[in-house]
């Protein structure tokens, strides 16, 4: 599993799933057909805002849009994308959702200052390497809820797409534009060499059009922002795509290189001062440890005074018989 920050998972699905065109043919394919007769998706809108909790968001980034109800054209329901994208598998989920889902309806009341809640249909997201087992709410508990219990659970599910479940023909039979490539980068973004030996698989579907090169923009962005890969690589990788895209895609690659550049310098910056200040701390305790063991004064007082301890005073003792 990719040691890289999550950063960059979030920024590609953000950018992909957030557009409008893929989420609007995700939940063609994925949605209960009975689910998808409810709706009018032909209304789909994004929600602008997160609901996730900040403790989460290392792990979790999230996109919402809402929809009218086919016959209900002023009811909506929202749906929101989650992604999951740490490498252990989360175990009770259902705790995590619904801590989302009350956020979500808190802020929908704090918002449109009224009490109507909209219906809400998590979709979790997960492209990790570890099998997700999909279990109810009421088997998180050690023994078997009994049925007259069962009234006092939250009842309520989640739609799971494990993208590592998916096999690449099944992928490619969906036939949905820009999903199928989002798809494969996210399958895929654990095993470089693989995206770099079938670059095909990354750019099917796409044109010259301004829409598709920002696309290109996010895939490429993520590609190289998530994975180590050498210049001479990267420059091959990028030679393979189709001619229309190539520029943007060598001028996204020196983007993404002096970015980092430019990070690794701030870092070294950042280190080099914080070594300095603490090498001048250092130096100071010493010049007045040494000033007051001179004048006689006793050692837990300096200790006390200089919050000190008794090795660093030995250490000062020792430098001066050797001086």
């Amino acid at each position: 599993m990719s040691s890289k920050p999550s950063k960059p998972h979030d920024e590609f699905f953000k950018a992909t799933f957030g557009r409008l065109d893929i989420a609007y043919d995700y939940l063609i394919q994925f949605l209960p057909e009975a689910v998808i007769k409810e709706l009018d998706l032909k209304g789909l809108e994004r929600v602008n805002g997160s609901f996730v909790d900040p403790n989460l968001s290392e792990h979790h980034s999230d996109v919402v849009f809402k929809c009218p109800l086919a016959n209900e054209a002023d009811i909506f329901v929202w749906i929101t994308f989650i992604l999951e994208h740490k490498s252990r598998v989360e175990q009770r989920p259902h705790l995590q959702l619904l801590r989302y889902m009350l956020g979500v309806w808190d802020q929908q009341l704090k918002t449109e200052n009224n009490e109507q809640l909209s219906l809400l249909i998590p979709i979790v997201v997960y492209h990790g390497e570890q099998k997700w087992h999909q279990r109810d709410l009421a088997e998180y508990f050690d023994v078997a809820v009994p049925e007259s219990l069962l009234p006092y659970l939250p009842r309520f599910n989640y739609l799971l797409t494990n993208v590592q479940d998916l096999s690449p023909e099944q992928i490619n039979e969906m036939n949905k534009g820009l999903l199928i490539n989002t798809l494969f980068m996210l399958k895929y973004i654990w095993d470089t060499n693989f995206i770099l030996d079938h670059s095909e698989l990354f750019v099917a579907n796409l044109s010259s059009s301004r829409s598709h090169i920002n696309f290109v923009t996010s895939l490429l962005v993520y590609l190289f922002k998530s994975s180590e890969i050498s210049s001479e690589k990267a420059h091959k990788f990028i030679q393979k795509l189709p001619s229309s895209l190539n520029d943007n895609a060598m001028s996204t690659y020196d983007l993404i290189v002096k970015e980092g550049v430019e990070i690794g310098i701030q870092q070294g910056l950042k280190q080099g001062i914080e070594q300095g200040i603490e090498q001048g701390i250092e130096q100071t305790l010493r010049k007045s440890t040494l000033e007051m063991l001179n004048n006689g004064l006793e050692e837990e007082m300096i200790i006390k005074f200089l919050q000190v301890d008794q090795a660093f005073i030995d250490q000062v003792r020792a430098e001066m018989k050797m001086n």
